[in-house]
């Protein structure tokens, strides 16, 4: 059991860092830049890790591909707010109870 929680724990890891490359380089490719961008890494990363407490990772997924389509469509970064709410939604429909964080959004 030690085992698995260790595993799942840095797999978890591995996933958030994953989506955070990718939103960094359709951040770059969209915007050109990285101005203000820190700020906003540092909520996604904050909103995905919540999700990960919260739900499975299949969950994490679907709001980090929700980030990235909003940034491509959109052409600007989302709110961090707004990430959390979509996230509360993503995982109540999922069938998990959302943490404080979420909540607070």
């Amino acid at each position: 059991m030690v085992e698995e929680l260790g595993t799942r724990s840095r797999r978890t890891e591995l996933l958030i860092k994953g989506h955070l490359y990718e939103l960094q380089e359709i951040n770059d490719e969209v915007l050109g830049g990285r101005q203000g961008y820190p700020m906003s890494e540092q909520g996604y990363k904050a909103t995905l890790v919540n999700v990960s407490e919260c739900a499975d990772l299949d969950v994490v997924d679907e709001v980090a591909e929700y980030i990235k389509e909003s940034i491509q469509d959109n052409g600007e970064r989302p709110k961090n707010r707004k990430i959390r709410r979509v996230a509360r939604t993503k995982v109540t429909e999922a069938g998990y109870p959302a943490n404080s964080y979420l909540n607070a959004a």
